[in-house]
Order: structure tokens, then C-alpha cells, then sequence
């Protein structure tokens, strides 16, 4: 069907059409971008040879006109000096002026003042020189070394255009034409544009090198609108001869071609964007370079006035030693770009558009540390005139670096200090909704305040120090103070986690607390607290399955509790605890004959016997029911002598504070009177429920350890929970001392409970810390304890 053939090959055309003019706008938008990129290194080079031309030179010269009179004046000063040092050679050698540097100096700003601005376009244009010598030399060897070193890549298959030959395109646009290869130039070459595209107007001179371009004879006008003007020369880009309005008479082959060339076109933008940059950051390293220069040169003039006197000669020679590292610099930078540049053309003669931006991302890295050693230049020359000014008076001149420095840090403090302050008022208002959140879960107010005020620091200690007091425990200010204590603890489980730990921290110990209600706490018989349940029952059931073996059941084995009387006839609580084996053994005693005699003292001792063992039985005489002497002596029959045997860090330490804790009750506040080893021995045997028999030594091993310690917790105060706590930490520990925070905390305790200095407190807690460091693993305590009860026996058997 004729018809159908055509409309389709209409709207195929259309299609085609469409397709052809939106690569057209799409590379007039990139070539725009490009232009204002390559027309930002024009600026910066019109700029860089503006300062050197119209700038520094006048402005130098200027510098030294004024002066020129004060340098002379400085010189006739320092000639005075001299003479003057000389006069008092006889009395003092002073060496304030050197005759040989002063008079070097001299002639040096002389020559300065009148080769000033000539000297500084010199050094410029030696810059300019070299770097075009280096580029011509690269040059040479790339035109050299095609054939040998680069033929893989530049024989690497491509069908895009070629590059144009290489001229300087926007060079000859400058007020005074120096001829020099560069960045933008191989940019332009590999564009396939010239410096009418970018201008729109011819130079004049133009260099011979460029290509051919002539004006649109219908327009006049020298540049084609949105694309570079060769792109509309037949076999390139967009030809005019193939482009989207002719499409109606062309094959649909011939269309394809053409839209193949279009679509390069924008592939060769995308690669060209490394070497436009290259252009602009090379123009700003010559820019930097420039303005380092003339700042030196501006500073020397200024320098030169101190350069006459010892002193503070090293001014003008840190001057002139920025000279010469100016010069290196810019022989260094100049090879790196021509290396660069060489690079580039290596990559740009094939007009590969992979090799192309493969070798530009390579070398724009070359450039951005060349720029960033130009940035480095211009602060140099801005700072080390301060910097030599400050070295000659002794820091009284800042140098730029240093208020710098001073200005970001006070800048960081207060945007810390606001960060902080900002902070501190998040944490405060979360511990305060945490401290409400917690009295109405049930918690106390001493809890409560823990929480909300546990985060400053001398409170907190103030009351861990009282919760420690022996005189304030089971008060209510002890009992207050153990609860502020909990809350501050507590809280900071959490508090060290980042980003929300000051918030999160209060809340995690308001869920950690326990339940102070005395309804929900469970008491033994004689109505003492034995354990308290969590505030969240949920977390006191993790807690709990922590605490238990997997596949575990039941609550762990708690201790009981008991009495013991003192030698005045005083009841005292003592935690009895299963802190080992009891083995029996024979005694000593009986190996040596006297079993008539222990046997009888046996039966006496047992008679009067007050302990744990017989916790029963004295209790029962206690409440009112008198025990006969037929039971007193069916149960001093039922003793037996044995071997306990105390091991680990846990057990010897819970044995060492129940043995404290009946010291403590026994011989109240006479802590003068001290606990000797022997005493040791027998409060602890008495506390770890084993009964001394007259005549077998409680312990057998050496009980000088065990005594020290006990001496001195005894007459440091200590609480049986922190003696315990102290001796658990150090035994367990493989260095054997004392946490550093429970150290601080000790040390503290004793400077507020016996009122004395720090130093003091710190040697009687390193003495008391020795004593721990001594204590044994494990003990062998010897001593009488209640046979195990037969079973009873069932009714009928």
C-alpha cells in the first residue's frame, strides 16, 4: 500500500528530525557550559597579566619611592650604632650592627628601588618563559616519541574527528601578545574550536597556526550561533549539508550518519570537560603565582628597614628566601603543567574520547596539587613577613596563620560551648521527666533525685561517701543516701552511648532501679530484709534469667540469716553463707594423748558456746523457752572439729566482711585498740560459723595477712560491704588493686568521715590497699560445727 508506505516514512523522517534537533540543543547547552569555563580562564589570564603590568609594578614602584629615604635613614642609624658599639668595646662586646651585612644590605635595597618593578615583570616574564620552553620541549618529545612509546594509544580504534592543529587562540586577545601554549589552548584544539568561538571576533594578530575562519556571509557574523563554527563544516558534527531541515531528501542511511555524528558530538563534550578545567585551574596556579610575588616584593621594601641590625636582619632574609622559593616553585609548577599538558596530547592525538578522559581525570589530579601549592605560595608570601616579625619581638606580632588559629579556636569553643550549654539543657530536662517517670512507676524520692541531679558530680560522691559511713548506715540518712546513690548509678548505664546518652541514660536507670516498698520486699522470720524485687517486674525477670544457667529454674540460692552475741551480751546480725567445704578432721590435740582433757573441754566450751552453729538453739533461749543441760549437752555431742575450706575471691571476701562486721559490733567505736592476727583468726572462724575449740588454732596457715587487713579496715571504718567489696576487687583483679574509681571514692570517704587532709587519706588507703594485696585465694579454717541432723524417721518404721 503506497499510502501507508509514505505516511510512515513521513513520520519516520519527522522522528529522525526531531531526534536530530534535540542532540543540537542538547550540545548547545554543553558547549555554553564549556565557554563560560574556557571565558573564566581568559579572565583570570587577563587578570594575572593586568597585576603584573598595571598592578604590583606601579604600585612597587611607588612602594620604594617612599621608601627610599627611610631605608637610608635605618642605614645611617645603624652605622651610629656601630660606632657607638665600638666606643664600648673596651667595657662590653656588643655586636648589634654587622659592618659587612649592614653595608650588603644597603646595596641591596639601593639596587631594589631602582630595578624594582622591572625586576618583578622580569620574574614574570621568566615564569611565562619557562613554562613555554618546558611546553615546547614536551612538545618535541611527544612529536618524537608517537610512533614508539604512545602507539598503543594512539592506535587505539576510534571514529571520532580528529583534533585541530594546536595555536594559541586566546593569547593573542591580551593587551601584550607573549605567545605561549597552554590548558585552554589544547582544550580549544580538542573542542575543534578557536578564540572567535569564544570571543566572537577575530584577534588581531591572530596566530597563522589556527585554523581558518571566516563569517557567515549571509549574516556577517563570526561565530554559528550555539555550537563552535567548524561543527557546521562538512564532515563534521552537525553539517550543514545533513542537518534536520534537509532530512526530506535524504536516505535513510544518510540520516543515520548524520544523527551518529550528532550523538558524537556529545561524547566529545563530556570528555573535553577535563581539559577545559585544566585550562581554568593552570591560569589560576599563574594567577596565585603572581599575586605571591608581588606580595613579596611589596614586603621586601618594608623588610629592608630591619635588615640592618642583628636582630632583625632575619626579616628581610626570610623575605628574600620566599624569593627563591618562588623561583623554584614556579620552575616545579611550570614542568608539572607541561608534563600535564604533554599528557593531555598524548591522550587527544587518536581523538579517542575513552583515552581522552581516561589521561584528563589523570592529569586534572597533577593540577589540583599544583593548586594547591599556588594557594600555599600566596599564604606563605601573606604570613612569613608576620611570622619573621614575631620571631624578631619575641611573639609581640601575630603572624595571619596564628589569628587564624586563635580565631578558630575561640570560634570552636564557643560553638562547643553552645553545643555544650545546648546539651546540658536536653540532659537536664530528660532527667527531670525521667525523675517524674520514676515517682509515678513507685519509686522514692531519694531514687527519684538520683536520678535527676545523678549527673553532678560532688553530689553523687557526697552520697556514695555517706551510704559508706558506718555511723550512717540504717539511719535515714544512710538509707537516703544509698538510694540517691542508686539513682546516680543507674543512670549512667547508658549514659556514655553516643548521640543519646544524655537522654537515654536517665531513663534506662529509672527502669533499673529496685523497689524500696517495704509490702514488696521479702523478710526472713525475724523480719530483716533478704531481697527486694525491681521496680519493672519485666527487667527483674531479665535480670534474673542473666543470673541463671540455660535451662535454669527457680530463684539462685540466697543466704540466711542469723545472730551472734557479743561478749556484752549483744545481738548482732551475721549473713551466714555457705563459703565452703566442712571436712572433719582429727585435732591436733588428740594426737598427742590429752583426749580425756579435750573431751572435757569440749563439753565445757560447748556449754558456754554463743555462735551460728547453735543459732537454734540460743535463739530458743532468746524468745523465752530454757534450753535444759540435757539438750546443751545432746547438742555439744553433736560437734564435730573439722576443716572449712573457704575458696575463691567471692567467699574469702564475704568471710573477711562478716568477720568485720562482728568487730565492729563487739568493740564499737575503740578503734585505737586495733585487731591483732590472733583476734583476726577468731572473728573469722567465729563469722564463717565454725565454733575455735581451746587449744587448735583457727588457722594454722600464717594469719598475719588476714589481721592486717582487718586492723586496718577496722580502724579505717570501713563498712563490712566495703571491706568486702574492696578485698572481692583486688583479688580478682590480675594487677591486685583497687579500681581507681573506688580508690577516689575511698580516699574521699576518709577525708569526710575523720576530717583529715588528702595526703594523709591517700597514704592510709595505699597502706590499706597493701594489706588486701596480701590476702590468700583461699583459707583452711578450723573449728567445731554441728553434726548434719538424721533424717526423721516415718511413723510405723
Amino acid at each position: 500500500m503506497p499510502i501507508i508506505d509514505d505516511i510512515l516514512s513521513g513520520l519516520q523522517i519527522q522522528i529522525d528530525a526531531l531526534w536530530y534537533n534535540l542532540l543540537l540543543s542538547l550540545a548547545g547547552l554543553g558547549w555554553s557550559l564549556l565557554r563560560a569555563l574556557i571565558m573564566m580562564g581568559y579572565t583570570l589570564e587577563l587578570v594575572n597579566d593586568w597585576l603584573v603590568s598595571s598592578a604590583f609594578a606601579p604600585l612597587i614602584a611607588a612602594t620604594n619611592a617612599s621608601l627610599q629615604i627611610a631605608v637610608t635613614a635605618a642605614f645611617a642609624v645603624a652605622l651610629i650604632v656601630l660606632g657607638i658599639t665600638y666606643l664600648l668595646a673596651a667595657f662590653a662586646r656588643m655586636r648589634v650592627v654587622e659592618p659587612k651585612s649592614a653595608i650588603g644590605w644597603y646595596l641591596a635595597a639601593l639596587l631594589f628601588f631602582s630595578l624594582g618593578p622591572s625586576l618583578y615583570q622580569g620574574m614574570a616574564d621568566f615564569r611565562r618563559t619557562v613554562g613555554g620552553a618546558l611546553y615546547a620541549s614536551t612538545l618535541t618529545g611527544l612529536q618524537s616519541a608517537t610512533g614508539t612509546a604512545f602507539t598503543s594509544l594512539s592506535g587505539v580504534s576510534t571514529t571520532d574527528l580528529p583534533l585541530l592543529g594546536l595555536c594559541d587562540n586566546m593569547g593573542s586577545y591580551l593587551p601584550t601578545w607573549n605567545y605561549t601554549l597552554d590548558g585552554i589552548d589544547v582544550a580549544l584544539a580538542y573542542l575543534r574550536a578557536d578564540g572567535i568561538d569564544i570571543m566572537g571576533y577575530p584577534s588581531t594578530p591572530r596566530d597563522p597556526y589556527c585554523q581558518p575562519h571566516t563569517p557567515d556571509p549571509s549574516t556577517g557574523l563570526w561565530t554559528a550561533g550555539n555550537i563552535p563554527w567548524e561543527w557546521q563544516r562538512p564532515g563534521s558534527y552537525f553539517d550543514l549539508m545533513t542537518s534536520g531541515q534537509i532530512y526530506p531528501i535524504l536516505t535513510a542511511a544518510e540520516r543515520a550518519d548524520s544523527i551518529a555524528m550528532a550523538s558524537a558530538a556529545q561524547s566529545r563534550l563530556l570528555t573535553a570537560t577535563p581539559l577545559v578545567l585544566f585550562g581554568v585551574v593552570e591560569q589560576l596556579v599563574a594567577l596565585l603565582l603572581t599575586v605571591a610575588q608581588g606580595m613579596t616584593f611589596l614586603s621586601f621594601g618594608a623588610a629592608v628597614l630591619f635588615a640592618f641590625f642583628k636582630k632583625t636582619e632575619i626579616i628581610a632574609r626570610s623575605v628574600v628566601d620566599l624569593w627563591i622559593e618562588l623561583v623554584v616553585m614556579t620552575l616545579v609548577l611550570a614542568l608539572i603543567q607541561a608534563l600535564v599538558v604533554a599528557f593531555f596530547l598524548v591522550g587527544t592525538a587518536g581523538g579517542n574520547g575513552v583515552v581522552t578522559l581516561g589521561v584528563g581525570l589523570i592529569c586534572l589530579i597533577f593540577e589540583v596539587i599544583a593548586l594547591w601549592t599556588g594557594v600555599r605560595a600566596v599564604w606563605s608570601s601573606i604570613n612569613r613577613l608576620f611570622v619573621a616579625f614575631g620571631q624578631a619581638t619575641g611573639g609581640a606580632v601575630v603572624s595571619p596563620s596564628g589569628a587564624a588559629a586563635l580565631a578558630v579556636s575561640s570560634a570552636g569553643a564557643v560553638a562547643t560551648g553552645g553545643a555544650s550549654l545546648a546539651a546540658g539543657s536536653i540532659s537536664v530536662t530528660a532527667s527531670a521527666l525521667a525523675g517524674l517517670q520514676a515517682l509515678q512507676m513507685g519509686a522514692t524520692p531519694a531514687q527519684a533525685a538520683g536520678l535527676t541531679f545523678g549527673d553532678y558530680q560532688p553530689i553523687s560522691s557526697a552520697a556514695r561517701s555517706l551510704a559508706y559511713l558506718p555511723g550512717v548506715r540504717g539511719t535515714p540518712l544512710g538509707e537516703a543516701a544509698e538510694q540517691f546513690a542508686e539513682g546516680s548509678l543507674t543512670r549512667r548505664v547508658a549514659a556514655d552511648t553516643p548521640l543519646v546518652g544524655r537522654v537515654a541514660g536517665p531513663y534506662v536507670g529509672a527502669a533499673l532501679l529496685t523497689d524500696r516498698d517495704p509490702k514488696a520486699a521479702e523478710v526472713d522470720d525475724q523480719g530483716r530484709v533478704v531481697s527486694r524485687p525491681m521496680l519493672v517486674p519485666a527487667v527483674g525477670d531479665r535480670l534474673t534469667g542473666l543470673t541463671l544457667p540455660r535451662g535454669a529454674s527457680g530463684k539462685p540460692p540466697t543466704a540466711g540469716g542469723g545472730t551472734l552475741e557479743t561478749e556484752e551480751g549483744d545481738l548482732i546480725p551475721v549473713q551466714v553463707t555457705r563459703l565452703g567445704r566442712f571436712t572433719p578432721v582429727q585435732p591436733q590435740s588428740a594426737r598427742d594423748g590429752t583426749d580425756e582433757r579435750l573431751e572435757r573441754e569440749r563439753s565445757d566450751y560447748a556449754a558456754d558456746m554463743r555462735g551460728e552453729e547453735m543459732e537454734q538453739h540460743i535463739t530458743e533461749r532468746l524468745s523465752g523457752r530454757e534450753a535444759g543441760a540435757a539438750k546443751l549437752e545432746d547438742a555439744a555431742n553433736r560437734l564435730v572439729f573439722g576443716r572449712l575450706e573457704v575458696r575463691g575471691p567471692e567467699n574469702v571476701a564475704s568471710a573477711l566482711g562478716e568477720a568485720l562486721r562482728l568487730a565492729q559490733a563487739e568493740r564499737g567505736d575503740r578503734v585505737a585498740q586495733g585487731i591483732d592476727h590472733l583476734a583476726a583468726a577468731e572473728l573469722l572462724a567465729r563469722a564463717a560459723g565454725v565454733q575455735p575449740r581451746a587449744g587448735e588454732p583457727p588457722l594454722r596457715a600464717d594469719t598475719t595477712p588476714v589481721g592486717i587487713f582487718l586492723d586496718r579496715a577496722f580502724r579505717l571504718g570501713l563498712a563490712p560491704e566495703a571491706a568486702a567489696e574492696i578485698a572481692r576487687a583486688v583479688l580478682a583483679s590480675p594487677g591486685r588493686g583497687i579500681p581507681d574509681e573506688r580508690r577516689e571514692a575511698l580516699i574521699v570517704q576518709q577525708m569526710s568521715a575523720r576530717g583529715i587532709i588528702r595526703s594523709d587519706a591517700e597514704q592510709d588507703v595505699r597502706r590499706f590497699e597493701r594489706a588486701a594485696r596480701l590476702l590468700p585465694e583461699g583459707l583452711d579454717i578450723y573449728g567445731d560445727r554441728p553434726r548434719a541432723p538424721e533424717a526423721p524417721r516415718k511413723e510405723g518404721s
